[in-house]
């Protein structure tokens, strides 16, 4: 698959809050959802729908919430897919909005890959300096702040918080969360277009 050019591809203007998603910004967290859906994907052929058990032993899968871990293939064939549905939302000029659960918490996970994943790209090997600089580069936490709605599947990752996923938890309808149990993760959000149906798996 050619890399795509952000140079050309990605607008270079500010979204409503003022704030841009800036061109080197997008190509990192372009290849950041690249690496994580190619990790995950390499997680289902060599484990396939095993329960994960020692979490080092998956390049991604093992890096969800325990919850998740019982999760059959078909499941992580859409989790995978997750990430390549963000990176196509970049390739197409447009910011990576996530449009369900499952890919909160994938953008969540590119996010806290980039900076490292920036530091392997600034060697200028990949086009990646090639790329204008703007002010606001790399700044992953406005990221996180712009790019979603809220961070309750941030939660996922407190342990005091277990079982807050279940709609009948106390502190689930006392702040009003949803079902966040893994079964829905890919219920599109309400209010926003669902992804085209017909698009499958790459792998």
């Amino acid at each position: 698959m050619a890399e795509p050019n952000f140079a050309l591809q990605f607008p270079d203007v500010p979204g409503k809050s003022g704030w841009q998603l800036t061109l080197r910004t997008a190509d990192v967290l372009h290849t950041a959802l690249c690496t994580l859906a190619d990790g995950a994907y390499n997680d289902i052929e060599a484990f396939g729908g095993a329960p994960v058990v020692e979490a080092d032993d998956w390049e991604v899968l093992g890096r969800l919430p325990r919850l998740a871990w019982n999760m059959d293939s078909g499941w992580r064939r859409r989790f995978a897919r997750a990430a390549d549905d963000l990176a196509a939302d970049l390739e197409s000029g447009t910011w990576p909005r996530p449009r369900c659960s499952g890919e909160e918490l994938m953008l969540h996970l590119a996010l806290a890959d980039a900076p490292d994943l920036f530091a392997d790209m600034i060697d200028g090997t990949d086009g990646h300096e090639a790329l204008p600089a703007r002010r606001g580069d790399y700044d992953w936490a406005k990221c996180s702040e712009v790019l979603f709605e809220d961070s309750d599947v941030m939660m996922f990752f407190d342990p005091g918080l277990d079982g807050f996923e279940d709609p009948l938890d106390k502190v689930n309808r006392d702040h009003g969360i949803g079902d966040l149990r893994p079964v829905r993760w890919f219920d599109p959000f309400a209010g926003i277009e669902e992804r085209d149906l017909r698009r499958g798996f790459r792998r």
